[in-house]
């Protein structure tokens, strides 16, 4: 009977170097991980959660450069690490900067936007958030200018 290596080990083993080479901040890991699976620590996790993460963690890997995406597989859509570079950032920043300008939202800083954010879909950081919780926030953005009469389109100069 041949012996089975401890697929737990090699999965706890393997989060925490995939963690590491991502440079993830304790906080920052719990925060994934309760976000991909709904635990805070990768001990409490089934087999398939394990599975799970390792997979989100190996995409984030690939979107940073850190590993290859494997071939035939359809790269994982994610939002990319830097977040003043990415365009759905900008938007949602400018959708809050609206809000701020009529005077619906009090602070207009990325600090007050970034706890929206974490309000709206629970995790910590913007960075983390799948393309569908990127859009959800975006749209609850854009309801929320409508509801208060902030126009979300930029107005054209006539000339």
């Amino acid at each position: 009977m041949p012996i089975k290596p401890d697929t737990r080990q090699a999965h706890l083993a393997a989060i925490h170097m995939a963690q590491k080479a991502l440079g993830l901040s304790a906080d920052d890991a719990v925060s994934v991980k309760l976000a991909v699976t709904g635990k805070a620590s990768a001990a409490d996790m089934t087999t398939l959660q394990r599975k799970q993460y390792l997979a989100h963690l190996a995409g984030l890997q690939a979107q940073a450069g850190l590993i290859a995406p494997r071939p035939g597989k359809r790269p994982h859509v994610q939002r990319s690490l830097d977040d003043a570079d990415d365009e759905r950032w900008q938007k949602a920043r400018a959708l809050w900067h609206a809000l701020a300008k009529a005077d619906v939202v009090r602070v207009d800083t990325d600090a007050a936007l970034t706890a929206y954010v974490k309000r709206q879909t629970k995790v910590d950081a913007w960075r983390f958030l799948n393309s569908y919780q990127v859009n959800t926030v975006i749209e609850a953005l854009k309801k929320w200018c409508v509801r208060s009469g902030v126009p979300t389109e930029p107005v054209e100069s006539r000339s």
